[in-house]
């Protein structure tokens, strides 16, 4: 169920710390994704606030990232990477997964490139899958109320920083970090900014901007990397840090 796109595999390379590698995500590596996602985001203060119930039903916990990852493996517009132990290369240990908007030349290639029937099909089945596997085992560990609210002030902060008519003029055409998240076990090796890199290469050479919503927590490191904050999101739940961040393509003479 892996995409194979013309153009836009690559070999793997080497973050700072020697031991990792840095590829391309591939189908089998979501259910990792997902663990490392549910790990380190289970008692933050959002997911204390959406999923109450996390401790008592984990693996429903973890359903909720798995399902985000999925689709956006089979959205043309969508790019995933993992970092992984050089002797362990089919075990990440971080991703990223950063999704490509707009409609230049940029954005049509990479479409033109990564979508196939087969990746339509492939969706297709999952999201019947889905459907009937959240029918059938309900998630027990959100609360959906608070996750309605949460849901209501993404679409406000969208509507904000990104999909006004006047937003869209400015950056419509822009790379989209959905999510970069390192395990805890390796943390403090280059790991994230390696991932970073990634997208910030494609962006500079595609002469766009880069978006993202960050934490707290991930705050400082998008600063290092030349992000600026734009403003705060408008539901703050915890300490009243991070927010929409946005990084510039150096000018170039």
């Amino acid at each position: 169920m892996d995409i194979s796109s013309k153009g836009l595999t690559m070999p793997s390379f080497k973050c700072k710390d020697s031991n990792i590698l840095i590829r391309r995500a591939r189908y089998s590596d979501i259910p990792f994704m997902a663990n490392i996602a549910a790990n380190e985001y289970r008692d933050s203060d959002l997911n204390k606030f959406l999923c109450p119930y996390r401790h008592q039903y984990p693996d429903h916990f973890t359903r909720r990232f798995l399902q985000m990852f999925q689709p956006r493996h089979f959205d043309p517009r969508s790019i995933g990477f993992v970092a992984v132990e050089s002797s362990s290369p089919n075990k990440p240990v971080a991703y990223i997964q950063m999704t490509r908007f707009g409609n230049d030349e940029p954005a049509r290639r990479l479409i033109a490139a990564q979508d196939s029937f087969w990746c339509r099909l492939c969706l297709w089945g999952l999201q019947i899958r889905t459907s009937i596997v959240n029918y059938l085992w309900p998630d027990r560990s959100t609360d959906h109320d608070a996750a309605r609210q949460f849901g209501e002030s993404i679409e406000r902060d969208s509507e904000k920083y990104w999909d006004s008519g006047e937003m869209r003029a400015k950056y419509g055409n822009r790379w989209h970090v959905r999510g970069l998240v390192v395990s805890s076990s390796h943390q403090r090796r280059g790991i994230g900014q390696a991932l970073m890199e990634e997208v910030l290469q494609r962006a500079q050479r595609e002469n766009v901007v880069v978006g993202l919503e960050a934490s707290g927590d991930g705050e400082k490191l998008y600063r290092s990397l030349g992000f600026e904050m734009r403003g705060p999101l408008s539901m703050v739940i915890g300490s009243p840090v991070g927010g929409c961040m946005m990084w510039s393509p150096k000018k170039t003479h």
